[in-house]
């Protein structure tokens, strides 16, 4: 994996193929968002009253989002920037990011945050990244590294691991591994049988993580959803067991609530192991409707046909 830098990830004038201007940082030119502040990571003026913001200075947000192919257009880039930065989330587990360089601009895009992608490629120049951006500020990531490469079956694009310690700035502090998936796609059985073995090799690998210690946040797009009846249902090594597993996305799902937007199912899940239940006592989970939000411009048109999913954890011990 290549950890990318909001430094690292300026290139120069190859970035005005995706919408920003060269020099200054990378900010975006012309293309309708506010001047940013590098100073803090955000853009000027008061970002508490942006109607998208989930954030808060007390609480710790991880989000999954399939960013469909990105980049969509030439637009994507500084307009998931700016979505990024007006949800003011902490991390975001992104999938199917189809250009490094268009990657590169999102990320000059985004000062203070950093990021993590994948090194995974179907063959040379095809792929469908998976990563983690973060807010550089108050997260450090000790290391990161690709899980089940051998493993093409189960997983067409191999799930990218992280070890994360938060720190806010009220004093509270967690520490977790993230786990970011995007697992095989379409309906047939084949595919179905992909995705339960891939959920019963997870499960197996989380298992060793907490009786080592860890904590861990599985969270992408699983490409099904939890309320299948069970003959058909992926997600019964978990499931099946509810101490050690708790899907933050099951009251979504019981509330009929959907993450893509075609076919209004929830795919696109985050799991935590029992051991993160205190940190998230009191939190929220959504998937936020951006397509809904007057944006100026069409969010399934111009970024994606998946709806972030948000994680809202209150983190009020220290």
């Amino acid at each position: 994996m290549i950890p990318r830098s909001t430094t690292a990830g300026i290139l120069a004038c190859s970035l005005i193929a995706f919408g920003l201007a060269c020099g200054n940082g990378g900010s975006p030119s012309d293309a309708g968002l506010d001047a940013w502040d590098a100073s803090d990571g955000h853009r000027d003026g008061d970002r508490d009253e942006s109607p998208l913001r989930i954030g808060r200075d007390e609480t710790f947000e991880i989000a999954t989002w399939n960013i469909r192919n990105f980049p969509s257009d030439q637009t994507s880039a500084y307009r998931v920037a700016g979505l990024i930065d007006d949800m003011d989330l902490d991390v975001v587990a992104v999938q199917e990011i189809a250009s490094t360089a268009a990657f590169d601009a999102l990320m000059a895009a985004l000062p203070g945050y950093y990021a993590v992608l994948s090194e995974h490629e179907y063959r040379p120049g095809e792929y469908q990244k998976t990563g983690f951006i973060y807010r550089a500020h108050e997260i450090h990531v000790r290391g990161e590294k690709l899980l089940f490469v051998e493993n093409d079956y189960a997983f067409p694009r191999p799930p990218l691991e992280a070890e994360f310690d938060v720190s806010l700035p009220g004093g509270a502090s967690v520490s977790f591994v993230a786990i970011v998936i995007h697992l095989k796609a379409y309906a047939d059985e084949d595919a179905e049988a992909r995705r339960r073995a891939a959920c019963e090799a997870l499960e197996t690998y989380l298992s060793g993580l907490v009786a080592g210690g860890q904590q861990v946040i599985l969270l992408g797009d699983f490409n099904d959803q939890l309320d299948d009846p069970p003959g058909d249902n992926v997600f019964s090594a978990f499931t099946g067991e509810p101490s050690e597993y708790n899907f933050l996305t099951q009251t979504l799902s019981d509330q009929g609530e959907y993450s893509y937007i075609p076919y209004r199912s929830l795919i696109d899940h985050i799991l935590i192991t029992n051991g993160l239940e205190d940190d998230y006592s009191g939190g929220s989970t959504q998937a936020v409707d951006l397509e809904r939000e007057p944006l100026g411009y069409d969010y399934e048109e111009s970024i994606s046909d998946h709806r972030p999913v948000v994680a809202v954890f209150p983190l009020q011990g220290s």
